[in-house]
């Protein structure tokens, strides 16, 4: 009888576990602002530019 009550106290405390887990990963789940995604997109392909103009020019010079 203890044993039984033990396992369905493990269960539901196990079950409420999970339902946070879940919870948590959709809270994480924010999604970016328009300009905060422009502004990386932005700075990614003005990186990109910069070092493939910089390997242009290393090999054009030799």
């Amino acid at each position: 009888m203890a044993d039984e009550k033990e396992i369905q106290e493990i269960k539901k405390t196990l079950h409420k576990l999970e339902d946070q887990v879940t919870q948590l990963k959709k809270a994480s789940r924010r999604q970016r602002s328009s300009w905060s995604r422009f502004a990386i997109g932005f700075f990614i392909v003005f990186f990109v530019m910069l070092l493939a103009v910089g390997i242009i020019q290393f090999f054009h010079q030799k």
